[in-house]
């Protein structure tokens, strides 16, 4: 019929690696061409119908054709204009259609505007329980969960409707750098640093520590990537002035090439909520400007609060060292019953915010969700890693991850889980870790301690000069008044391995020494 919704063949655009093949077989599935009633040769033969197989060869064929063109991919969303170009399963039976789309064959038009309607009604009903839920977290959840179909508050289904978002309709509007962005804002040929760091601030009050954190790493070595939180106009107003005025002046000096020098501030800001996605979204966002920006093998994440134990140089001497080339350093670890609570239970942002810890909400009558990958490792991480320009150049035009992330948009702290089941559950990125974070924190109750010079001992200096840092950082330090700490991290850890502030070791720079 003409408009009908048309199943597709799948391509190698939208993978099925999370869909088991029968008894764990690899590759292409051989599927049985016969079409003769009677059979087609003696059992066992192999193009004929064994007697003892469960299906005829008639009907080995249909199901295999249709499981193969099952996927259809939907436009003319409106109100869920998100869900554009996603891909569904046509067996799945849907409720309020009356059947499967195989079954009833809607038209393209027909398909979206049930959905839409679904997700309004469904939108309103939450909306007006729990006013003080955040508009945009409802309508992006009751989307995601009107096209899963298959959860307890839209239930218009009894297993996963949608296959895979398409990632540009879903994220372009919310991380605009999911799309590169080209040319680059660095005029002439393109740069190459060894190192970036993504530098999250959200308040004046961080403005001076910012500063000397900066002027601490910049040796050269680095490009620079400042998220300034959405609400700081105040900071960020700040922080332009004083780039201005040092990239003038550090011209004028011949400290850096050419007018434009190696420190941006990030031209999407987030509104950063703690235990919110607006964390993974800010860091995204970063980590993809930063690849349009210039070249460079690794990424640190930084907030004000972190102090470098080594110089840029020095960090990337051990990251490039056979133990550390090309790996993904982050620290991940499984833990169940926690894992459980974040994952399946849907949290929305609050409007009125009456404290930190309780900036979301669960509203108890959307129930659980279950995320899309049930054979996927669910893990925890440390918020603080260093990444790959390589991973998360994948990572950007990766479906599955992108598709995890519209689930894990609604659950709680997911930059403390995203990162690590994105890795965990890649067939090669999961094979390059190290699995250390390459700074110290210690926590009390649920914040990190802020340290002083008493706290020395828990990242004593390692010997002899060139050994490989235990620690990259140390966090939380409170560097303007905190003199004693900082200068003592100075003279015992940074200048002490600074190699390249030694002419008699520029020889063996490239050798590094393990931790002992």
């Amino acid at each position: 019929m003409a408009g009908a919704v048309m199943l597709l063949m799948t391509g190698a655009s939208y993978t099925d690696g999370w869909e088991g093949r029968p008894f764990g077989a690899k590759g292409t599935q051989n599927v049985n061409t016969c079409t003769s009633p009677s059979g087609c040769g003696s059992e066992g033969d192999d193009e004929g119908t064994r007697r003892d197989a469960i299906f005829t060869s008639v009907d080995a064929l249909r199901l295999a054709q249709s499981y193969a063109s099952r996927l259809f991919r939907v436009n003319g969303f409106e109100f869920c204009d998100i869900l554009n170009g996603a891909t569904f399963d046509g067996l799945v039976e849907i409720a309020p259609l009356g059947g499967s789309v195989a079954q009833v064959n809607p038209t393209e038009q027909e398909f979206a505007q049930l959905l839409d309607g679904v997700a309004r009604e469904a939108q309103e009903r939450l909306s007006t329980k729990y006013p003080v839920l955040m508009e945009r977290d409802v309508h992006r959840y009751i989307c995601y969960s009107v096209a899963e179909g298959a959860n307890s508050f839209v239930n218009i289904t009894s297993s996963p409707l949608i296959h895979r978002i398409d990632p540009i309709s879903y994220y372009s509007s919310l991380i605009p750098a999911i799309t590169p962005s080209l040319p680059s804002r660095i005029p002439g040929p393109r740069r190459k640093y060894p190192l970036a760091y993504l530098l999250m601030l959200h308040d004046i009050a961080t403005l001076q520590q910012a500063q000397l954190l900066i002027d601490r790493l910049d040796d050269g070595s680095a490009v620079f990537l400042i998220h300034v939180d959405a609400r700081s106009n105040k900071l960020r107003t700040a922080l332009k002035d004083w780039i201005d005025q040092r990239q003038a002046e550090r011209y004028k000096k011949k400290l850096q090439p050419d007018p434009v020098g190696n420190l941006f501030i990030a031209k999407t800001s987030y509104e950063g909520m703690w235990g919110h996605a607006s964390l993974v979204w800010m860091q995204l966002s970063g980590y993809w400007e930063l690849l349009d920006l210039a070249d460079w093998d690794f990424v640190i994440n930084l907030s004000g609060h972190d102090w470098p134990l080594r110089t840029s140089a020095e960090m990337y001497r051990t990251l490039n060292s056979s133990d550390h080339q090309g790996k993904e350093h982050i620290e991940f670890w499984t833990e169940p019953s926690d894992s459980a609570g974040r994952l399946v239970r849907p949290h929305m942002g609050r409007s009125d915010r009456p404290t930190v810890e309780w900036s979301l909400y669960h509203p108890p009558d959307v129930g659980l969700s279950f995320y899309p990958f049930p054979a996927w490792r669910a893990c925890k991480q440390h918020q603080w890693m260093i990444l790959t320009s390589n991973f998360l150049r994948d990572l950007r035009t990766n479906v599955d991850a992108m598709h995890l992330l519209a689930f894990m948009e609604h659950t709680w702290i997911p930059d403390e889980s995203y990162f690590c089941m994105v890795i965990a559950n890649h067939p090669h990125f999961s094979q390059n870790v190290v699995y250390d974070k390459k700074r110290y924190l210690r926590f009390a109750t649920q914040h990190p301690v802020s340290l002083t010079l008493e706290d020395k001992d828990h990242f004593p200096p390692e010997d002899p000069p060139g050994t490989e840092a235990k620690y990259f950082f140390v966090r939380k330090v409170n560097a303007v008044g905190n003199n004693t700490l900082v200068d003592w991290i100075r003279v015992n850890h940074i200048d002490k391995h600074d190699l390249r502030a030694r002419p008699e070791s520029k020889a063996v720079v490239g050798e590094m020494k393990a931790i002992g």
